[in-house]
């Protein structure tokens, strides 16, 4: 355009923003705002809106609290896409207080909240279990002429399922049927999330192939929640066919797939296993996450592998992963156990430096030896703080 001797207007920049919040890169969209307003083009409610929205997706409320004042300062009047999608962003956050006082006043200025508007306060509800508060606005959404659709049902049967009310979610399914809005991959995989979680499988598989019956695709998530459901039943057998079966189907496992599995054969002490699946894992290029580290590390501290465990601590350490306080003190214990009191110093350390809290054999360890040492001091302030830490802040 510049070498044609046109320059971009309004009408490009908020498309290009839209664009790219759609997309999910809100940094590219954020720096076209930037541009836009330092070369003197306004922003009308539309760019504010796409910009709103992009943020709200990626979880970034303070900056989209901070443009929707803007709108309001510069005298622009949002309409019921904009409040819908900073809503959203609150029901997603976790914060339905400010979801709803936006909702009213969305209301006050004479806006209609649309089937989006109501599904996001549902789901906002339903994840906190709020269920009859959510039943009772699809009551309200019915009054005003509004058919739920199939995010407003599965939200839901989410939440349904979320308080245990699992026979009413299966009733809302077949209401569903008859409201003429199938049940999709994420409705079959939400209930047999609840019946893995019960240690129901049958009904769980059974669900598995109706679904495949009616021609739904699932994802890798309803196979994460069948490997999460068989390890929790101690099925490992059941779950390293799933994993065959999910490569048959063409769905790669993720990190989370093979973690599950790792960590039942961690429980059972069975490291060779955990090892074999590891490096089945890195030989499919399924890169570990956080998780699968954390689950490594304990693994092998229990079992006293503490070279294995003390190479994968540095490796995540490398990668950027942090271990979790459980891990910290799984591998304290284990070089406790090996006599290897330095190493295990240093990560008591590294321990309280980064804030987690140790439990109370640990700081029983370190106060003996400290102690032996003649360490007054030290073995004082580990006493304090055991004290505060763990017997104050428990009661």
């Amino acid at each position: 355009m510049s070498k044609q001797g046109a320059f971009p207007d309004n009408v490009v920049y908020t498309t290009l923003i839209s664009g790219f919040c759609k997309s999910g890169n809100v940094a590219a969209a954020y720096k076209l705002f930037d541009e836009m307003r330092h070369k003197k083009i306004n922003p009308d409610f539309v760019t504010y809106t796409s910009m709103i929205h992009g943020l709200c997706q990626t979880g970034k409320m303070v900056e989209a609290n901070q443009l929707f004042s803007e709108i309001l300062g510069k005298g622009l009047e949002p309409d019921e896409v904009t409040y819908t999608a900073l809503i959203d962003g609150h029901c997603k956050s976790g914060n339905m207080k400010e979801a709803f006082s936006l909702h009213n006043q969305m209301v006050q200025k004479g806006l209609i909240p649309n089937v989006i508007t109501y599904t996001a306060l549902v789901d906002g509800l339903c994840k906190r279990g709020e269920v009859d508060i959510a039943n009772d606005l699809l009551h309200e959404m019915a009054g005003k002429g509004l058919q739920p659709n199939l995010c407003t049902y599965n939200a839901m049967v989410n939440g349904l399922c979320k308080i245990g009310n699992i026979e009413q979610a299966v009733q809302l399914m077949g209401e569903m049927d008859l409201a003429g809005l199938y049940p999709d991959t994420i409705t079959y995989t939400t209930l047999m999330d609840a019946y893995c979680k019960m240690g129901e499988m049958a009904k769980a598989h059974e669900l598995l192939q109706t679904m495949l019956a009616k021609g739904l695709q699932p994802t890798v998530v309803t196979f994460n929640v069948l490997m999460n459901g068989f390890c929790m039943s101690g099925m490992v057998e059941d779950g390293e066919r799933l994993i065959k079966w999910m490569l048959e189907k063409g769905i790669m496992p993720n990190a989370t797939t093979f973690n599950s599995l790792m960590k039942q054969y961690c429980i059972r002490k069975n490291m060779r296993a955990t090892t074999e699946i590891y490096k089945g894992m890195l030989a499919r290029g399924v890169k570990p996450d956080s998780n699968t580290y954390n689950i490594l590390i304990k693994g092998h501290s229990v079992a006293r592998n503490m070279k294995e465990a003390w190479y994968l601590h540095k490796e995540m350490v490398e990668k950027g992963f942090t271990l979790t306080a459980a891990s910290y003190s799984a591998l304290i214990k284990g070089f406790c156990k090996r006599k290897k009191f330095a190493e295990a110093r240093q990560l008591f350390e590294e321990m309280r430096t980064q804030g987690l809290v140790a439990d109370k054999e640990i700081y029983d360890i370190f106060v003996d030896v400290n102690y032996g040492e003649g360490n007054w001091d030290i073995t004082l302030e580990l006493c304090d703080e055991a004290i505060e830490k763990c017997l104050v802040k428990r009661n």
